[in-house]
């Protein structure tokens, strides 16, 4: 985020030269293209969330360079929010889960955590851009704005394409292998799960100081 508020401020840099004009969008392009290729193959719960996070910081790359900073910006907090909720109820998953974070060791977890399910839900509809979302429009915003002045055009709208695409599948993954697919984890860990020992009086097993956050 750092990094992209920079380029935003130094914009009328970038504009006395045409090198930025290839630089920018086509780092971005690889960027997100390759995030999204690599969250996709992650089986690792925070390892997904991190080459996601990398994918649509490319995204924003690739916006700075069309000099549509409102959309910048607008990109910025639609992924700065749904991104840190989600990562709050992974943070609660791996809470439940005793820190184990390979999704192919749980399973099952609606039962139990179905606060969790239902936020984390919202968050990845988002960051998967599926229609009638934030990220759908701010994703559609995106593309059109890559207009055809931007050296490389096919080059940079088919690498965000591909991780736009990218995004439906690591984000389903995600909420598969974790929520929704058949039990996993050692039968000890879910036997443990219930609201005496997480101290829970809410729509979870986990705390109430996890949930209210």
């Amino acid at each position: 985020s750092a990094g992209v508020y920079l380029i935003l401020r130094f914009n009328f840099i970038f504009d006395c030269t045409q090198f930025s004009r290839f630089l920018v969008p086509t780092i971005g392009a690889l960027t997100a293209a390759y995030g999204g290729v690599c969250a996709v193959a992650q089986s690792d719960i925070k390892k997904t969330l991190a080459y996601s996070t990398i994918s649509h910081c490319g995204f924003l790359m690739v916006l700075c360079s069309t000099e549509m900073n409102e959309f910048t910006i607008l990109y910025l907090y639609v992924h700065g929010f749904f991104k840190a909720g989600v990562f709050m109820c992974v943070g609660n998953v791996l809470r439940i889960t005793r820190g184990y974070q390979d999704t192919r060791r749980m399973g099952g977890l609606l039962k139990y955590l179905p606060f969790e399910y239902f936020c984390a839900s919202i968050g990845l509809f988002n960051l998967a851009g599926l229609p009638f979302t934030f990220g759908f429009f701010i994703k559609h915003l995106l593309l059109i704005s890559l207009g055809d002045y931007i050296y490389l055009y096919y080059f940079v709208i088919f690498n965000c394409l591909v991780g736009a695409f990218a995004g439906l599948f690591y984000s389903y993954r995600l909420m598969t292998y974790t929520f929704i697919d058949f039990k996993k984890a050692s039968k000890v860990l879910y036997l443990n799960l219930n609201r005496i020992n997480y101290n829970s009086k809410f729509y979870t097993n986990s705390s109430i100081a996890a949930t209210l956050s």
